[in-house]
């Protein structure tokens, strides 16, 4: 007999499987029967499940009705974007001045790994080996603030792309390509080229202007030139 303490979390655990298999989609109204059956569990479990899930904005809770997926937007997507762009500068300053070759050597490992899943069409771990490169990458810079608000957003992502892989199984391969440039800057302590390389990694994924966002390369240029000679780390 399964323990009733935790059960909620392996019927969470679930549920993120089916998504990130792609079997559970945008609208789709999440089966409780189904679940109950399958798993041998009562109604409870799955509805605590169901309550994080929307916590994390992945499930949306009808009262008295059902819960499904959420339906990202177009517009949402974007906000999406502009959030994951400003955040992922902030983690790459931070990388630069703060990780260790041996740091960077773990996100060439786990790349490597991401690119075997692709490889194999292992969606289930092309979006687990995405989010454990970027949770590893934030984890770098040191900020545990930054680190918990990727993560907050991070699971939303992995929701887009498992949509998105489906209309182009070879989304994720140009990830894997944009990660080693990105991985190589990081050697180099080149927070510039970093940014040359997420600007438009991010902006074409999330359908923004990445124009716009160019003027951040400039910005961080000019702000770094006027830091004071002497100092080599500003976080």
């Amino acid at each position: 007999m399964k323990k009733k303490v935790g059960l909620y979390e392996e019927v969470y655990d679930y549920i993120l499987e089916q998504i990130f298999h792609g079997k559970f989609v945008y609208g789709q109204k999440i089966p409780e029967e189904e679940i109950s059956e399958y798993l041998g569990i009562s109604r409870t479990p799955i509805r605590e499940a169901l309550r994080k899930l929307e916590s994390d904005g992945l499930v949306e809770i009808l009262p008295k009705r059902f819960a499904q997926i959420v339906t990202l937007e177009d517009e949402t997507i974007k906000e999406l974007g502009i959030v994951k762009l400003q955040l992922d500068s902030l983690t790459a300053q931070l990388a630069v001045f703060n990780g260790s070759n041996a740091d960077f050597q773990k996100l060439e490992d786990i790349n490597r790994s991401l690119s075997h899943a692709i490889e194999k069409k292992d969606l289930y771990n092309v979006l687990k080996k995405d989010m454990e490169f970027h949770k590893t990458y934030t984890e770098i810079g040191g900020n545990n603030l930054l680190t918990n608000f990727q993560s907050q957003i991070q699971l939303k992502i992995a929701l887009l792309q498992s949509v998105k892989l489906k209309e182009n199984p070879e989304l994720m391969n140009h990830s894997a390509y944009d990660h080693k440039d990105i991985i190589e800057s990081l050697y180099l302590r080149d927070t510039e080229k970093v940014l040359q390389y997420i600007i438009p990694h991010i902006s074409e994924f999330y359908g923004i202007n990445a124009d716009v966002y160019s003027m951040m390369i400039a910005d961080f240029s000019n702000g770094r030139n006027a830091i004071p000679k002497g100092i080599t780390k500003i976080f």
